[in-house]
Protein backbone atom coordinates (compact mmCIF):
# COMPACT_ATOMS: atom_id res chain seq x y z
CA UNK A 1 0.00 0.00 0.00
CA UNK A 2 1.52 3.38 -0.91
CA UNK A 3 1.25 6.12 1.49
CA UNK A 4 0.40 8.05 -1.73
CA UNK A 5 -3.80 8.12 -1.67
CA UNK A 6 -4.65 11.82 -2.87
CA UNK A 7 -7.44 11.37 -0.59
CA UNK A 8 -6.10 14.42 1.28
CA UNK A 9 -6.13 16.84 -1.58
CA UNK A 10 -9.00 18.47 -1.41
CA UNK A 11 -8.07 19.83 1.94
CA UNK A 12 -10.04 16.69 3.67
CA UNK A 13 -8.75 14.29 6.29
CA UNK A 14 -10.34 11.39 8.76
CA UNK A 15 -10.32 11.77 12.44
CA UNK A 16 -8.78 8.05 13.67
CA UNK A 17 -11.27 5.55 13.91
CA UNK A 18 -13.74 7.25 12.15
CA UNK A 19 -15.32 6.98 8.37
CA UNK A 20 -16.16 10.12 7.59
CA UNK A 21 -13.93 13.19 6.25
CA UNK A 22 -13.29 16.07 7.89
CA UNK A 23 -11.88 19.51 7.07
CA UNK A 24 -7.90 19.72 8.16
CA UNK A 25 -8.47 23.10 9.71
CA UNK A 26 -10.64 20.73 12.09
CA UNK A 27 -10.10 21.88 15.91
CA UNK A 28 -9.43 18.11 16.47
CA UNK A 29 -7.21 18.05 13.48
CA UNK A 30 -5.63 21.36 14.72
CA UNK A 31 -4.83 19.76 18.40
CA UNK A 32 -3.63 16.41 16.34
CA UNK A 33 -1.29 18.71 14.62
CA UNK A 34 0.43 20.89 17.72
CA UNK A 35 0.95 17.60 19.41
CA UNK A 36 2.46 15.94 16.49
CA UNK A 37 5.32 19.13 16.14
CA UNK A 38 5.68 19.10 19.95
CA UNK A 39 6.54 15.46 19.90
CA UNK A 40 8.88 15.70 16.59
CA UNK A 41 10.65 18.34 18.59
CA UNK A 42 11.31 16.84 21.42
CA UNK A 43 13.19 14.88 19.47
CA UNK A 44 15.22 17.22 18.56
CA UNK A 45 15.45 18.10 21.67
CA UNK A 46 16.78 15.03 23.01
CA UNK A 47 18.80 14.27 20.26
CA UNK A 48 20.63 17.70 20.48
CA UNK A 49 20.77 17.11 24.76
CA UNK A 50 22.64 13.80 24.09
CA UNK A 51 25.07 15.09 21.03
CA UNK A 52 28.26 15.46 23.85
CA UNK A 53 27.07 12.28 25.80
CA UNK A 54 24.00 11.17 28.16
CA UNK A 55 22.34 14.13 29.62
CA UNK A 56 19.79 14.58 33.05
CA UNK A 57 17.80 16.78 30.77
CA UNK A 58 17.79 14.17 27.61
CA UNK A 59 16.16 11.69 30.30
CA UNK A 60 13.46 13.97 31.33
CA UNK A 61 12.16 14.29 27.94
CA UNK A 62 12.25 10.61 27.02
CA UNK A 63 9.60 10.64 30.15
CA UNK A 64 7.76 13.58 28.80
CA UNK A 65 7.90 11.74 25.31
CA UNK A 66 6.69 8.77 26.77
CA UNK A 67 3.42 9.83 28.86
CA UNK A 68 2.94 12.85 25.60
CA UNK A 69 2.25 9.14 23.42
CA UNK A 70 -0.57 8.48 25.75
CA UNK A 71 -2.63 11.47 25.32
CA UNK A 72 -3.76 11.04 21.72
CA UNK A 73 -5.61 7.62 20.88
CA UNK A 74 -8.80 6.63 19.16
CA UNK A 75 -11.69 6.23 21.88
CA UNK A 76 -14.02 3.03 22.15
CA UNK A 77 -16.78 4.73 20.37
CA UNK A 78 -15.10 5.86 17.28
CA UNK A 79 -14.76 9.39 18.26
CA UNK A 80 -11.51 10.95 19.17
CA UNK A 81 -10.33 11.94 22.42
CA UNK A 82 -7.59 14.33 22.42
CA UNK A 83 -7.30 14.17 26.52
CA UNK A 84 -6.32 11.77 29.07
CA UNK A 85 -7.03 12.04 33.02
CA UNK A 86 -4.42 11.39 35.53
CA UNK A 87 -1.40 12.97 33.41
CA UNK A 88 1.27 13.50 35.37
CA UNK A 89 1.20 17.20 36.31
CA UNK A 90 3.07 16.83 39.73
CA UNK A 91 5.87 14.86 38.38
CA UNK A 92 6.17 18.07 36.18
CA UNK A 93 6.09 20.44 38.94
CA UNK A 94 8.55 18.62 41.06
CA UNK A 95 10.85 18.84 37.76
CA UNK A 96 10.52 22.65 37.53
CA UNK A 97 10.94 22.83 41.66
CA UNK A 98 14.31 21.36 41.18
CA UNK A 99 15.16 23.38 38.12
CA UNK A 100 14.39 26.55 39.75
CA UNK A 101 16.63 25.24 43.00
CA UNK A 102 19.27 24.60 40.59
CA UNK A 103 19.15 27.97 38.63
CA UNK A 104 17.13 30.86 40.10
CA UNK A 105 15.62 32.90 36.91
CA UNK A 106 16.76 36.44 37.52
CA UNK A 107 14.60 37.73 34.59
CA UNK A 108 13.20 36.44 31.35
CA UNK A 109 16.08 34.89 28.87
CA UNK A 110 15.90 36.07 25.18
CA UNK A 111 18.74 35.20 24.08
CA UNK A 112 20.08 31.53 22.97
CA UNK A 113 23.69 30.89 22.34
CA UNK A 114 23.18 26.41 22.37
CA UNK A 115 21.71 24.98 20.14
CA UNK A 116 19.97 22.23 22.85
CA UNK A 117 19.25 25.59 24.76
CA UNK A 118 17.52 27.04 21.32
CA UNK A 119 15.84 23.79 20.31
CA UNK A 120 14.14 23.15 24.25
CA UNK A 121 12.76 26.95 23.80
CA UNK A 122 11.64 25.89 20.38
CA UNK A 123 9.97 23.01 21.98
CA UNK A 124 8.45 25.56 24.05
CA UNK A 125 6.78 27.59 21.94
CA UNK A 126 5.52 24.54 20.25
CA UNK A 127 4.12 23.28 23.65
CA UNK A 128 2.46 26.90 24.01
CA UNK A 129 1.10 26.08 20.57
CA UNK A 130 -0.54 23.06 20.98
CA UNK A 131 -1.91 24.61 24.37
CA UNK A 132 -3.46 27.39 22.40
CA UNK A 133 -5.25 24.62 20.39
CA UNK A 134 -6.56 22.54 22.83
CA UNK A 135 -8.10 25.91 24.42
CA UNK A 136 -9.70 26.22 21.03
CA UNK A 137 -11.30 23.29 20.23
CA UNK A 138 -12.38 22.62 24.18
CA UNK A 139 -14.32 26.53 23.12
CA UNK A 140 -15.70 25.53 19.93
CA UNK A 141 -17.69 22.41 22.29
CA UNK A 142 -15.51 19.68 21.43
CA UNK A 143 -15.59 17.16 23.75
CA UNK A 144 -13.06 15.52 25.63
CA UNK A 145 -11.10 18.90 24.57
CA UNK A 146 -7.92 19.02 27.20
CA UNK A 147 -9.66 19.14 30.49
CA UNK A 148 -6.85 17.10 31.87
CA UNK A 149 -4.35 17.93 28.97
CA UNK A 150 -4.51 21.37 29.60
CA UNK A 151 -2.85 21.65 32.87
CA UNK A 152 0.11 18.83 31.74
CA UNK A 153 0.90 21.41 28.29
CA UNK A 154 1.27 24.22 31.05
CA UNK A 155 3.29 22.64 33.48
CA UNK A 156 5.04 21.11 30.31
CA UNK A 157 5.86 24.40 29.05
CA UNK A 158 7.14 25.49 31.68
CA UNK A 159 9.38 22.90 32.56
CA UNK A 160 10.54 23.07 29.14
CA UNK A 161 11.78 26.73 29.59
CA UNK A 162 13.51 25.92 33.11
CA UNK A 163 15.10 23.18 30.60
CA UNK A 164 16.56 25.59 28.11
CA UNK A 165 17.46 27.70 30.89
CA UNK A 166 19.44 25.09 32.41
CA UNK A 167 21.16 23.75 29.12
CA UNK A 168 22.04 27.32 28.51
CA UNK A 169 23.86 28.07 31.91
CA UNK A 170 25.98 24.67 31.60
Amino acid sequence: MSIVTKKGDGGNTFLPGKTEAVQKDHPRIECLGALDELDAFLVVSEISLMVNGSSPAAKVISEIRKELSTVVMPAAAGSLVIDIPGLNTDWLERQIIKMEEKNPLRGFVRTWTRAAAANLNAARSICRRAERRMTSAAKSGQENAGAALLPWLNRLSDLLFMLAVSEELR
